[in-house]
């Protein structure tokens, strides 16, 4: 809310949010910031839970239009997208599926690392917005990753998230290799395909002031993909391109989402 006691439309905060440049680079421009001197930005995945005794709807309305605004404050905030969760899903990808999780929202953030919570000396706009969380946040689980963009998408809409974990026979740079270097580049065949960004797990975001969200294990890559129709019949490339996840992933836990740009990424 402003000065006044009125609370801003949504639309007027993401028109704002738009203008506010965004760094959502791959592994490789991340490098070239930081040989450069600049500050290197960070991309983190924060799957979320409500508070106990809230609804889904309540979770979603401080998150959009009270704590999500505040990151338009922070210095270095790059991109901003909230995943709402509609559903879980294991994406027709015929691969195995982990625990079931149930979570109400997925934090996507890039930021330079001088903005990061593990920074004592964080600009004091990104301390309020991190001490909000427990406001509304009941349990959480942060990634920090290494994003790769397969295929651009055009953000706003609908997608898929999914948790990925290496077969048992595997190390994480096997798979790492294999997803990244083989089944990613696989999807600039797959005609449904409107957008793909592989993440690879680097290290996690952890938190003393939230309960930690457990059920996941020990995550490798987090697969974000957008389709055209999401639940279009199956093309031969497609086929083929989960044929490949099959055979090379060994455990997947999935949600589709609705997105909420508030810090558009480029």
């Amino acid at each position: 809310m402003d000065e006044n006691g009125t609370r801003p439309d949504r639309r007027d905060l993401l028109r704002a949010g738009a203008v506010i440049a965004a760094g959502a680079m791959s592994g490789a421009g991340l490098a070239a910031v930081a040989e450069a001197g600049q500050p290197r930005i960070i991309k983190t995945l924060t799957f979320m839970v409500r508070k106990p005794g809230t609804t889904h709807e309540e979770f979603m309305r401080y998150w959009l239009d009270v704590h999500a605004p505040m990151a338009l404050k922070v210095p270095g905030m790059r991109g901003m997208i909230c995943n709402e969760i509609t559903s879980a899903s294991n994406g027709n990808l015929a691969i195995s599926s982990g625990a079931s999780v149930m979570i109400d929202g997925v934090a996507e953030s890039w930021k330079e690392e001088t903005s990061s919570l593990q920074n004592p000396a964080a600009p004091e706009a990104a301390k309020a917005w991190y001490a909000d969380g427990p406001i509304f946040v009941g349990q959480i689980k942060g990634f920090r990753v290494r994003e790769n963009v397969f295929v651009r998408p055009r953000r706003g809409g609908t997608g898929l998230i999914a948790l990925l974990k290496r077969k048992p026979e595997q190390s994480h740079a096997q798979f790492a290799d294999h997803w990244l270097n083989v089944h990613g580049p696989m999807a600039h065949e797959v005609p449904e395909v409107a957008g793909l960004i592989l993440n690879e797990v680097t290290s996690e975001a952890r938190r003393s002031d939230i309960p930690p969200l457990t059920g996941f294990g020990e995550i490798d890559g987090i697969a974000q993909s957008f389709r055209h129709d999401m639940d279009a019949p199956l093309s031969p490339q497609r086929e083929r391109w989960y044929a490949d996840g099959q055979a090379s992933i060994g455990e997947a836990i999935g949600y589709r989402t609705r997105e909420h740009v508030i810090i558009q990424p480029s």
